[in-house]
């Protein structure tokens, strides 16, 4: 038997193997359907099996490397789009500490004002709740008790004043919050706000006299103002 004889049945018997399969997926149909009819079209001996399959294979991998090309895009596409969502959702959550961390600031400046205020006005009214005390109805039957009500009550009140703006402090430093150093100073338009002025020529004109109300900063930004009392030259007078 001959060489030529030999590779004709083989291919014989490979066509029929091949004819009673499924055709393989992921090989487009025209190039099945164009192998086919070439192969049915032709007279003579058969096509070389091993250049049919050898066709065969180098379509299925194009393919491949199609259906590869589009995964990878597709994973591209995907990953990016996760990752910009992931950027935004953490940008509304900064965005949304930010926001409660400015609240709690306000609260706590407002608070820090009372407590200001209020021992202040212990300072100021010392001396004043002390006579009153003695000067009372208590004080004139019981000489020592109205004395020693406000001995032992003004020093525990203003304790208490003190000891509220510490902690006050002493958090308002842990959310990186500051106050702007104002009175002696001289008038800043971008930290505070001059809502009183006074003639004086003991200070050069334009110097913080009076603070009205604290301001602060808040991470190197401006939160609140300060509301002062800036001195001028007095009239009349030339510079």
């Amino acid at each position: 038997m001959s060489r030529e004889e030999i590779l004709r049945r083989f291919a014989e018997w490979l066509d029929g193997a091949i004819a009673d399969e499924e055709p393989p997926r992921g090989v487009d149909a025209g190039i099945l359907a164009a192998v086919t009819g070439a192969s049915e079209s032709r007279t003579g001996p058969a096509p070389d099996a091993a250049y049919s399959l050898w066709a065969a294979m180098t379509a299925l991998t194009q393919e491949v490397k199609l259906q590869g090309r589009s995964f990878k895009e597709l994973n591209n596409t995907v990953g990016s789009q996760a990752s910009r969502m992931a950027e935004r959702e953490r940008d509304v959550q900064r965005e949304t500490e930010r926001r409660c961390r400015k609240e709690i600031l306000g609260v706590l400046i407002d608070l820090r004002d009372r407590l200001g205020r209020g021992l202040e006005s212990v300072r100021a009214s010392e001396g004043q709740i002390a006579k009153s005390a003695r000067r009372g109805w208590r004080a004139r039957l019981f000489p020592r008790v109205g004395e020693d009500a406000a001995d032992s009550m003004l020093p525990a009140l203003k304790r208490g004043y003190e000891m509220g703006l510490e902690r006050v402090d002493q958090t308002l430093e842990e959310f990186n919050a500051r106050e702007i150093p104002c009175e002696g100073q001289a008038f800043d338009p971008r930290r505070m706000n001059a809502i009183d002025r006074q003639e004086s020529s003991a200070v050069p004109e334009g110097t913080v006299i009076e603070v009205y109300r604290s301001g602060y900063e808040w991470n190197g930004e401006v939160y609140r103002p300060a509301q002062v009392k800036v001195s001028c030259a007095p009239a009349g007078k030339e510079e």
